[in-house]
């Protein structure tokens, strides 16, 4: 058992647009906490496991594979991915979220 300590604000004055934190990797888990500033885009990809996106701080967007939908990511918003579906992240101008991925093994 651990306790993961997630950052709920998002600092200003920070140089990177993009920060990635690897909080926990484990047997069939992995933890991050990945924030984006200045309507930064994590670009367009797919996870070849299943994933959570779970919006912890800010505001933002994901690209759903529907063209031209779009989920809004705001704090409390937990959203499921299944393997290999293309989504894409924008800040609005900056969201942090926590994301989870489930190994298969």
């Amino acid at each position: 058992m651990q306790t993961l300590k997630l950052v709920t604000e998002i600092q200003s004055g920070v140089q990177e647009d993009k920060q990635v934190k690897l909080l926990f990797s484990g047997p069939r888990r992995k933890l991050l906490q990945i924030t984006l500033r200045n309507h930064a885009v994590l670009a367009a990809h797919q996870a070849a496991e299943p994933i959570t996106i779970h919006c912890i701080a800010g505001s933002g967007t994901l690209e759903s594979p529907v063209p031209g939908e779009q989920l809004a990511l705001l704090p409390g918003v937990l959203i499921t991915i299944e393997p290999n579906v293309d989504h894409e992240i924008q800040a609005t101008p900056a969201v942090s979220i926590l994301l989870t991925k489930f190994g298969l093994d």
